[in-house]
């Protein structure tokens, strides 16, 4: 997803209604090619028989793509559960996720609906993936990509823009949730007002209602002149509660009253202000299961839940990555001058990136999603900086390890995947070499964290939660281990992020007893 500013909502019913009944079909998506300007070209793909795939193919261009075969070299038939890709006459290499396409591969419907990535003549990137026909796309937002994961989302945001009620945006860390939180914001009638972003797993309790409400002059030792708190900015704007699942319990009664009342009051204040705050909130937390456990307001989940959107992972919308990757990289080469680098070069010459890199890139695993992938353009361009063909460094070599994906590779023609049996001892060691890192542990076992949740709920004894822990657990922690919040995560058993809110609160506490 692209961090600029989105665009106004235009919500184009006719298409909506059309796109959501559409019909399920395959398509090719260009992802790297020596002219960068066809990258995110995508096109259907014919129903029946075996498609023979050669330049002259859609998204292709038969005058200008000279490097591609004019005869057909790559076949896809289309059957019942996947699809099976066959090298034919032609000589021109194909590659699928970085290997050698032999006679035959079995692709499953899995694969199809993520994206299966493919090498052609090493000069041009591409994606074949599942897709609906007729494929209809509505104003980007601001929002990068095209495929129908994300253009689901765009249709939620269109249609619940210009609505005034809450709404709740859930997906993995890293998917976009703030941008998507902005289009909403910049959709509707509150667009010229403030848009407040605050990260609720940084704010304290004993903190909070100064944060949050403000404070007025003399309220305490030091409030020499009255602050205004984050409802106070956003006043007939939109307030984003990101990471709000990592609210504590005292935080999420003060967020459930101002919710229930529209009045805050500030530190010092002898009445009670009304606020007119569009309230949009951000997590990738198991809400319900925090609620039944009793870690989350099951009320305030319900005033949050007005309307909910669900971000898809990188994983799943492979297709977006050269898109995605693109847009990454202009940014950060005009950042340290070096824009020209991605300039309109000669087809023949060498690119300054290279087709069997964004192969590799597109084909990784991807567990912190988009935010991981703006990382790695961001290293690729300050790692090559100055040099006329950019490489992959050690750092980025290692951001893009991991398992292969069963997406991203494809299994022998006649052989389907099916998702792998995992034994509570796997799950542990996976927690335990991923510091309690969920997303991390689940993407190495090849499950999704929901799945992870539910078989941690099942054996609770495996995991602890960050509430569970007393200040001087935290704070002893924190002493052997100095600022390695992974280390204190993998001796306290549990999950990174929540951990270091956790710490923050103890830090907090132990500087105000003192």
């Amino acid at each position: 997803m692209s961090e600029d500013d989105p665009s106004t909502v235009v919500a184009s019913s006719r298409k909506t209604q059309a796109a959501e009944q559409a019909a399920t079909g395959m398509a090719l998506t260009i992802l790297w090619h020596p002219a960068l300007v066809r990258v995110g070209q995508s096109a259907p793909l014919r129903e029946g028989g075996t498609l023979e795939i050669s330049r002259r193919t859609p998204p292709f261009d038969a005058a200008t793509d000279v490097f591609l075969s004019r005869a057909p070299f790559l076949g896809i038939r289309l059957r019942a559960g996947g699809a099976e890709l066959s090298r034919l006459a032609s000589a021109m290499p194909v590659e699928v996720a970085g290997q050698v396409l032999g006679e035959s591969l079995w692709l499953t419907d899995a694969d199809l609906r993520s994206g299966v990535i493919l090498t052609l003549a090493g000069s041009v990137v591409i994606c074949l993936h599942a897709c609906q026909l007729p494929i209809l796309r509505g104003p980007a937002l601001g929002i990068v990509g095209g495929g129908d994961a994300i253009e689901a989302v765009r249709r939620q945001v269109s249609k619940v823009a210009d609505l005034d009620v809450p709404v709740l945006i859930r997906g993995e860390t890293g998917t976009g949730k703030e941008l998507v939180a902005r289009a909403i914001a910049s959709g509707g009638p509150r667009a010229p007002a403030p848009f407040v972003a605050i990260n609720m797993a940084a704010i304290p309790a004993s903190t909070a209602t100064d944060e949050l409400f403000g404070h007025e002059r003399g309220a305490f030792t030091g409030a020499t002149e009255a602050r205004p708190g984050y409802f106070v900015e956003a006043d007939r704007g939109a307030l984003f509660l990101d990471e709000v699942g990592a609210s504590s319990s005292d935080v999420q009664a003060m967020l459930l009253r101002v919710l229930e009342t529209g009045e805050i009051r500030a530190l010092g204040a002898r009445k009670p202000r009304t606020v007119d705050v569009r309230v949009i909130a951000a997590t990738d937390e198991n809400l319900e299961a925090a609620a039944a456990a009793g870690r989350f307001s099951e009320p305030l989940l319900h005033r949050l839940s007005g309307y909910q959107i669900m971000l898809p992972p990188l994983r799943d919308r492979r297709m977006d990555i050269g898109p995605l990757l693109l847009h990454s990289l202009r940014r950060e080469l005009a950042a340290i001058g070096e824009a020209d680098r991605l300039g309109p070069r000669d087809p023949t010459e060498r690119p300054w990136l290279t087709a069997a890199e964004v192969a590799r890139i597109a084909s990784a695993p991807f567990p912190g999603n988009v935010r991981q992938l703006q990382n790695v353009a961001r290293q690729i361009a300050i790692s090559n900086r100055g040099q006329r063909f950019a490489e992959l460094d050690e750092a980025v070599r290692a951001a893009i390890a991991g398992p292969a994906s069963t997406r991203g590779a494809a299994a022998p023609a006649g052989k389907s995947s099916r998702p792998p049996k995992v034994t509570d001892e796997q799950i542990g060691e996976a927690l335990r070499r991923h510091n309690y890192n969920y997303s991390a542990a689940a993407d190495d076992l090849g499950i999704h964290r929901s799945t992870l949740y539910d078989r941690l709920r099942a054996n609770p004894q495996e995991t602890r939660n960050a509430s569970e822990l007393s200040d001087e657990e935290v704070l002893d922690a924190q002493a052997r281990h100095g600022d390695d919040i992974a280390a204190m995560a993998a001796e306290l058993r549990v999950s990174p992020k929540p951990l270091k809110a956790r710490l923050t609160a103890a830090l907090t506490r132990r500087q105000g007893s003192s």
